[in-house]
């Protein structure tokens, strides 16, 4: 049992090493990206940060004003960091995809 928890550990923290590189493209990792896909991917990062930071703000409105109405409003989640990561993942690639086509190149 002691083992498999180590073999996770470690497994985990070198997927997060390379992972990290992939989204930051910083060259600190290992990521071999010119300087236009490095900006790309930091401001696709800072902004989806930015995004996650809104929903929280305002999950916390909501709660506090008891503004929660819908389907949704009762409804237990077993894992709301797996909803989170979605959330977040899916809104970097958004800006990931939003910057690209605006610093895009168009010579032909």
């Amino acid at each position: 049992m002691m083992l498999t928890r180590w073999a996770v550990i470690v497994v985990t923290t070198l997927l997060l090493f390379f992972i990290i590189g992939w989204f930051s493209g910083s060259k600190d990792y290992g990521a071999k990206d010119d300087e236009r896909s490095q900006w790309i991917k930091q401001k696709s990062m800072g902004r989806s940060w930015t995004f996650m930071l809104a929903v929280f703000v305002l999950n916390i409105v909501f709660d506090f004003f008891g503004l929660r109405t819908g389907p949704l409003k009762n409804a237990p989640f077993n894992h709301p960091e797996l909803f989170y990561l979605v959330i977040l993942i899916g809104s970097y690639l958004v800006y990931y995809f939003i910057f690209s086509k605006r610093l895009s190149s168009n010579e032909k």
